[in-house]
């Protein structure tokens, strides 16, 4: 029992894998990073939709695409889990109970934190590296940091208007509303903390925006302004 305690918490402890660099040019790779309240996957969608128009007016034909649930999704295959298992456990829910678990059952059987973690990071920078990808959450900005031809923003917004869009979005009560926000914050940290090791922001992201200034349209216009200077379309 000992012996595979240890072995969880040296899998849990490990270091992050670094990814093999690319042969060709990798990108362009957009991520966006977002406190909770704040509509990435819908911001994410609607770019993808823009940026493909724009592409096959152009002649180029690029398909952009954009990945949320498929990060977990792929992962949960490659560790032989549920998504909703990995989802859980790389959000830092019910942490005490799983790491019970690695007391009973073996690396093979249950993965580790530095596990799960690195097989989400390998995902989202393959899918990088093919290009034409927009990657919502999962510490994107970090993963494909040493790609180039990248752009990486962070949607930011004061906590009482975002938990006033939780409240109405899900029907909840404006208190309940903010813990949940400040709950959904913190574990978010804790992923990306994995990666980003505690620096700050600015060592990251290249635009930090506040949803609660800016229009979802008026986000879009600049993130495609960014994509078209920098070649991106």
């Amino acid at each position: 029992m000992d012996n595979l305690f240890l072995k969880y918490m040296g899998a849990r402890e490990g270091k992050q894998e670094k990814p093999l660099k690319p042969s060709g040019t990798p990108g362009p790779v957009i991520t966006i990073s977002r406190e909770y309240g704040c509509h990435g996957k819908r911001i994410a969608q609607k770019l993808a939709e823009i940026l493909s128009a724009k592409s096959t007016a152009s002649g180029e034909n690029k398909k952009w695409r954009w990945i949320s649930k498929e990060i977990l999704e792929e992962s949960a295959k490659e560790l032989k889990l549920s998504s909703t298992l990995v989802k859980e456990l790389s959000d830092y829910k019910h942490s005490s109970f799983f790491k019970d678990l690695a007391l009973f059952f073996s690396e093979d059987f249950y993965p580790g934190d530095a596990t799960i973690k690195n097989t989400i990071a390998k995902y989202i920078y393959e899918e990088a590296q093919q290009g034409y990808v927009i990657v919502v959450g999962r510490a994107g900005e970090a993963v494909t940091k040493d790609i180039d031809r990248a752009f990486h923003i962070k949607l930011e917004a004061p906590l009482d208007w975002r938990s006033e869009v939780v409240a109405e979005e899900e029907a909840i009560s404006l208190g309940d509303a903010k813990k949940e926000c400040i709950e959904q914050d913190k574990r978010r940290a804790q992923f990306r903390d994995y990666f980003e090791k505690g620096k700050k922001d600015i060592d990251f992201f290249d635009a930090i925006l506040n949803c609660k200034a800016l229009s979802d349209d008026e986000i879009l216009e600049l993130l495609v302004i960014i994509s078209e200077t920098r070649g991106f379309i």
